[in-house]
């Protein structure tokens, strides 16, 4: 018996806003911008500047295929219909469930060392981020409704304490006049400047607008929406970094911004005094949340999709009787993070190369969307495109060609070449093994055969 589907009001653009840029304000992408900034000095902005030119190239391509598939697939849809199932499958396990294999550990362990160090002998060991992880899984089982209203609150109060805090710190108010380190300020920032090496960090606290795109069914309007919510996104969230970083700059040495496990918390100390350690464990606890709900309300609707087309076990299929939830998928990826703790031994000294790791697989993803995007203009330029990318495909070879150089350079130090990359080279290895003897062997079919009837297909309700 067809069920009739439920009639409910679509996520506003303000909701899409706050989930478009909640990977964005997690802790790790703001522990990844100070490392930028103490290794890079001021050049941290030039990197900033690049990262946010081929973010800006990203969200055009996802704006562009989001709306003509506005599927739960997310981007396999996107490249099944273009490249086929083995793109597809590689996109979404390197752009999102290695990231989340890794970032979102990182993300974790900084949240349980904040909380441990202002709160010792409270929770055992990683007993906070589990805490938070299974609160999070909670309220994204509960629906997209309730995930929308969580999301917008964390990704708020985020940005204010982004913003404010830098505001502080450049004008010297509150305990900034005490605290300033030595070998902080204009002239050490002056010092050994160099750009490309931290672009890597940099785009990581920038990636993940697209996250939105997998909710263009859900949205009120969509068309107008989702490419607004990106881009005016991306803009005030670049902005807020900024302001972060230049008054961390000036108040922390370079070897506290490189060298800290926590130097979020440091500058918190140093702008507002030690009163602030409560206070920030509440910001901790907002930003961690802010990224895991974003990856936990996207990702198992990304999984959904894909088990629909064939592309992972069917058991991602299965939803939740009353709020129709992929509640296999979402416990899925509730493990990964756990996964990569184990994977690190829980050492937060580990956070850097899995950052970058995180970061250079996403980015690898994105290189994959934008060829996507150039085989469907070219296969079907009479497709119906809600939005187009402007100076089609200039934007599209300058993200993969910058996206690659990037990767290729990501590691900041010579020291961490190996550890970056053998993790990275070793889960991305896997990917490509796995998925395409699923094809082969399960799905019965041709790695690279594309499917281009999903263009213009109707949103599926389940």
């Amino acid at each position: 018996m067809n069920k009739q589907p439920r009639i409910r009001k679509g996520i506003g653009f303000f909701s899409l806003f706050c989930i478009a840029i909640g990977v964005i304000v997690g802790q790790s992408t703001i522990v990844s911008l100070l490392q930028a900034a103490g290794i890079a000095g001021w050049g941290f902005l030039g990197a900033m500047a690049i990262a946010y030119v081929l973010m800006l190239c990203n969200s055009a391509t996802f704006a562009e295929l989001a709306l003509m598939m506005p599927r739960h697939g997310g981007l396999s849809a996107y490249c099944e219909a273009s490249l086929g199932h083995f793109p597809a499958i590689f996109a979404v396990f390197a752009g999102y469930v290695v990231p989340a294999l890794f970032g979102q550990a990182a993300e974790l362990m900084l949240v349980d060392s904040v909380m441990a160090q202002l709160l010792p002998g409270a929770m055992p060991t990683m007993g906070w981020a589990v805490l938070l992880l299974a609160v999070l899984v909670l309220l994204n089982y509960l629906g997209t409704d309730v995930f929308a209203r969580t999301q917008t609150l964390l990704t708020v109060v985020m940005l204010v304490f982004l913003a404010l805090t830098g505001i502080v710190a450049a004008s010297g108010g509150f305990h900034a006049g005490t605290a300033v380190a030595s070998g902080a300020g204009l002239a050490a920032m002056a010092e050994n400047v160099t750009v490309i090496g931290v672009v890597s960090l940099v785009l990581y606290s920038l990636i993940g607008t697209e996250f939105v795109t997998p909710l263009a069914e859900d949205a009120e309007n969509p068309a107008r929406d989702i490419p607004r919510a990106m881009f005016i996104g991306l803009t005030v969230v670049t902005i807020a970094n900024a302001l972060f970083c230049i008054g961390a700059g000036l108040l922390l040495s370079r070897e506290t911004l490189t060298t800290a496990a926590t130097p979020h918390l440091e500058y918190a100390v140093a702008v507002f005094g030690p009163v602030a350690k409560l206070v920030f464990g509440a910001i901790a606890i907002t930003a961690t949340a802010s990224l895991v709900n974003t990856v936990l309300g996207a990702l198992p609707q990304m999984l959904h999709g894909m088990a629909m087309s064939g592309q992972v076990f069917p058991v991602f299929k299965r939803l939740s009787a009353r709020y129709r939830t992929p509640w296999v998928a979402l416990l899925f990826v509730a493990c990964l993070p756990l996964v990569g703790v184990a994977w690190s031994g829980g050492d937060v000294g580990k956070i850097l190369p899995l950052i970058i790791a995180a970061a250079s697989a996403w980015l690898i993803s994105y290189m994959i969307a934008h060829l996507a995007l150039i085989v469907l203009r070219l296969r079907m330029p009479d497709a119906p495109r809600p939005y187009r990318v402007p100076l089609f495909p200039l934007p599209q070879v300058i993200a993969i060609l910058g996206l690659g150089y990037v990767v290729a350079n990501s590691a900041p130090a010579p020291e961490l070449v190996a550890p970056i990359f053998t993790s990275l080279g070793t889960v991305l290895a896997l990917i490509a093994v796995i998925g395409a003897l699923w094809i082969r062997f399960f799905m019965h079919k041709g790695l690279f055969e594309a499917n281009p009837a999903l263009i213009g297909e109707p949103p599926q309700r389940h």
